[in-house]
Formats: C-alpha cells, structure tokens, sequence
C-alpha cells in the first residue's frame, strides 16, 4: 500500500455482527493520504512484550490516514483492514 492508492475497508482483520446479523463493512472508496510507520519498543520492555506488540502490529499493520469520498478524513486506519481497490 502507498500514499494515493485508492482503498476500501474490509473484514481480513475482524468479522463484525450488529444485533447477531454479520455486519458488512462500507464499499466507500478513499484514498491513501498519509502512512505512518510504528515507534520502536522502549529498551526497557521485557522481550515478552515486545513479542506482542510486534504481533499486534504485525496483525494491524501500519496506521494510515484515509479521505474517503464522504470527505471525511480517518487518521491512525489500521492498514491491515484496508484493500486496495487502484494503484
């Protein structure tokens, strides 16, 4: 994924359900406007935790910022939860 794709939200990370119905997530499409990289974990945490860290980020990926075609603007999108719809 990179800034300018064109994205639209899907269910790889998490399937939802609204009053015991599955929830489908929106077809909006948006665009890619900003993609921010993770913070390294402090020289203080034990290894254990860096471990999960490490795996929740590497479940979530990158935080991204979205301009849906609504014009609203979602910042820290977890990019994992993103599909490119157009490069």
């Amino acid at each position: 994924m990179k800034v300018g794709d064109i994205v639209r939200q899907c269910d790889k990370i998490m399937k939802m359900s609204k009053g015991g119905k599955p929830w489908e997530p929106t077809r909006m499409v948006g665009i890619v406007v900003a993609i921010h990289e993770h913070g390294l974990p402090e020289e203080n945490e034990t290894e254990l935790l860096k471990t999960k860290v490490q795996n929740i980020i590497d479940l979530v990926g990158r935080p991204v910022d979205v301009l849906w075609s609504n014009g609203k603007l979602s910042k820290n999108f977890a990019e994992n939860s993103l599909e490119v719809v157009e490069t």
